[in-house]
């Protein structure tokens, strides 16, 4: 029988042993062979370690500010993906149309083995062929005019500067999602804190109430009135619990991580702007909005596809040089070797197609003005967004401003209630009001300040501000850097 010890010992000489035999076997290695070796368990090294590395991030044991957060959704959206990926799809059939401006240079070649037999009386003589034949060369086309595929590399040009607009507003509409997000899960878990805390006092008041009614210095109506108050909460509590996890999901869902712990929001941040006005900020979405932006760049593709079916009206003239190499001639005949080289102009003009061309250019007139008419929508609602944030930010700066002091109000009036209650100047249920007059104000005061911290992004990129360089400026004021 072996004993734990003795079961550990040999475990450990075979380790030993073990050891000892592998590192003989890497002395006896070849110079280059041991450099292998090592570099092999250096990588397995590395790849060990990258796994703890990605799960520290993942984990998240530091607080993320706002600007962590909208980098890692960012890295990671979908929407963000899909648009930079329409960019470069874009920008592949743009250089497809402007390829066609340039010459086009082709090798051609083929061999072929013919039998040749003569049929009929006066042919019979003939006697009958069998041989190789070869045929190659090189032939360049150059456009010399070309109206419509000019036309067709400037629309898709204006394509691209569309899709690149459009990826702005993906980007826009990103970080306005995470900062609500963000926003939603801070207030409703500081409105959880608020209800318990609320919720806390309550209890005490509705212990100090039972027992002064058990000495009959408290009627029993104001006990009862207490206990109602008390259930109730724990419902507010419990509601506002699922309200914080819904908000959670939401940002868990932009970000890809859960369990994120996420840095103060400070009680006191400023957030200037250059707008003076509501006219003002319309004016300057009108111009550098980027939904404006990519409605206008639409515009001027679909002007351009106009103008590439009036250019398919008109003719099409190449340069053309090749030159061959062939020891047959027409229909696979047999013919002495030879090089031929020769230069042309070439021209097509189409004179009827059923009426495919006018076909066309009407789709294309139809194309443009359906673009002008969204461009026409898209300026109206860039303008009207842009008045409404201006008007949001005044007010909700305003309303900060005063719930701030009803805030002070209502934590004077619950002392002064306290105060009464004891002195038996006032009644329970006063306290109860006063309480719940506090928790309506702290509510309000981080609503109105998130309330307009959402106004100064929404006015921010309403106004054509870069999201990228927005993201830092706003998380350094909220987390007061």
């Amino acid at each position: 029988m072996m004993f734990p010890q003795q079961g550990a010992q040999a475990t450990q000489k075979y380790q030993r042993q073990w050891g000892e035999d592998v590192v003989a076997k890497f002395r006896r290695l070849s110079g280059p062979l041991q450099r292998i070796v090592l570099l092999f368990f250096a990588l397995a090294a590395l790849a060990n370690v990258a796994p703890s590395q990605s799960q520290s991030l993942s984990s998240n044991d530091s607080p993320l500010s706002l600007l962590d957060l909208y980098q890692i959704a960012r890295d990671d959206d979908p929407n963000i993906s899909i648009a930079r990926f329409r960019v470069d799809g874009a920008m592949a059939r743009r250089d497809v149309a402007r390829s066609k401006n340039f010459p086009q240079v082709s090798l051609f070649g083929d061999w072929s083995r013919n039998n040749v037999n003569y049929e009929g009386d006066a042919l019979s003589q003939i006697p009958s062929q069998n041989y190789s034949g070869e045929r190659y060369g090189v032939q360049l086309r150059s456009p010399l005019f070309n109206v419509r595929n000019y036309r067709e590399y400037e629309r898709q040009s204006a394509l691209v500067g569309q899709s690149e607009e459009q990826l702005a507003v993906a980007e826009a509409e990103l970080l306005s999602q995470v900062i609500e997000a963000y926003l939603m899960v801070v207030l409703t878990e500081e409105t959880v804190t608020q209800v318990e805390s609320e919720l806390s006092a309550l209890e005490r008041q509705l212990e100090e109430a039972e027992a002064l009614y058990a000495k009959s210095l408290l009627p029993v109506t104001q006990v009862l009135e207490t206990q109602t108050r008390t259930d109730a909460l724990r419902a507010d509590v419990l509601n506002s619990r699922g309200r914080a996890a819904i908000a959670r999901e939401r940002l868990t869902q932009l970000v890809g991580i859960r369990d994120i712990k996420l840095q103060a929001v400070t009680d006191r941040f400023v957030l200037l702007t250059g707008v003076q006005d509501a006219e003002s900020a319309a004016k300057l979405a009108v111009e550098f909005d980027p939904a404006t932006n990519a409605a206008q760049e639409a515009v001027v593709a679909a002007r351009r596809g106009v103008d590439r079916e009036k250019g398919s009206w008109l003719p099409e003239i190449d340069f053309v040089y090749s030159s061959q190499y062939s020891d047959v001639g027409f229909d696979n005949l047999t013919s002495p070797p030879r090089d031929t080289h020769y230069y042309s102009i070439s021209m097509r003009y189409p004179l009827f197609e059923g009426g495919a061309g006018a076909a066309r250019l009407r789709g294309a007139w139809a194309e443009f003005y359906t673009a002008q008419q969204e461009l026409e929508a898209t300026q109206r609602e860039a303008g009207g967004r842009a008045r409404a944030a201006w008007v949001n930010l005044q007010s909700a700066t305003e309303r900060v401003q005063a719930i701030r002091q009803g805030v002070k109000t209502a934590e004077t009036n619950l002392a002064a209630s306290e105060k009464a209650v004891k002195a038996g100047t006032a009644r329970l249920t006063d306290v109860l009001l006063a309480l719940a007059q506090k928790t309506r104000a702290q509510r309000d005061l981080n609503e109105a300040r998130f309330q307009r911290a959402m106004s100064w992004l929404e006015l921010e990129l309403a106004t054509g501000a870069d999201p990228v360089a927005l993201a830092p400026r706003l998380s350094n004021a909220l987390h007061g850097y």
